[in-house]
């Protein structure tokens, strides 16, 4: 690879985008490793829209120029918008924990129905066990911390981002025309975005670096940030980012 594309993946902004009732927090661990430290990064609002496109469009506008979206989880699917709304300006993403599918219909009641429960008891107890690899079920402060986020998100996040989750579309037959690298990172005892969700979707994207993660659940950016900042930081590094 040349030093100008090593360059310019250097210098692009890193566009963080958080899970369901997640925020700046569910990063922070990978970011304070050395590997990524000195990188631009812009945090992105996912709460008060209740559509992909809707926070796709938000992030696009906030942002300038070409840039690199990290999406964990409800973000990957807001990553995978933009790669729809403007290729043009995304140089590569990383997909964390991520879902190219849309949900079917008849589990959508259901997904509204759970979004009544109070956000801290739905991340706390509903989901615990299905969130984090079986290693990490009785991390207090990894609880904690998933825990305080959900309870201090703006009211009516919860219902807003169900919404986003239900209504998008299945981006699986638009995959080959995203021709920018892209980094896909699971976890392998992740149960909401298993690693076959992951495997499908650099499959099916033309560019792509798999990575699975062993011992790590859904929430693999605070169950193991620093595994999680070396691969983002290596496949940095080796991606062609040119214009």
């Amino acid at each position: 690879m040349s030093a100008t594309g090593r360059t310019e993946s250097n210098c692009l902004p890193l566009v963080l985008l958080a899970g369901t009732l997640c925020d700046a927090r569910v990063f922070a661990p990978m970011l304070r490793h050395a590997a990524l430290a000195g990188r631009p990064v812009v945090h992105c609002d996912m709460t008060g829209v209740a559509s992909a496109r809707g926070l796709a469009e938000r992030a696009l506008s906030q942002v300038s120029g070409r840039f690199i979206p990290v999406g964990f989880s409800l973000g990957a699917i807001v990553a995978l918008e933009m790669a729809v709304l403007a290729p043009e300006r995304i140089a590569a993403m990383a997909l964390i924990a991520a879902n190219g599918r849309d949900v079917p219909e008849a589990d959508h009641a259901a997904r509204r129905a759970a979004a009544a429960t109070d956000p801290g008891v739905l991340v706390g107890e509903v989901l615990w066990e299905r969130s984090v690899a079986a290693g990490a079920r009785h991390d207090s402060a990894l609880k904690a911390t998933i825990v305080a986020m959900a309870q201090s998100q703006p009211p009516c996040t919860l219902a807003l981002q169900t919404e986003v989750a239900l209504t998008r579309s299945d981006r699986r037959p638009l995959l080959p025309a995203m021709r920018m690298p892209a980094l896909v990172l699971g976890g392998a005892e992740d149960r909401i975005a298993p690693p076959e969700l992951q495997r499908e979707l650099a499959e099916g994207l033309p560019d792509a670096e798999l990575v699975i993660a062993p011992d790590a659940g859904h929430f693999l950016p605070l169950e193991c940030p620093d595994l999680c900042a070396r691969t983002l930081a290596d496949w940095l590094a080796h991606v062609r980012t040119l214009a």
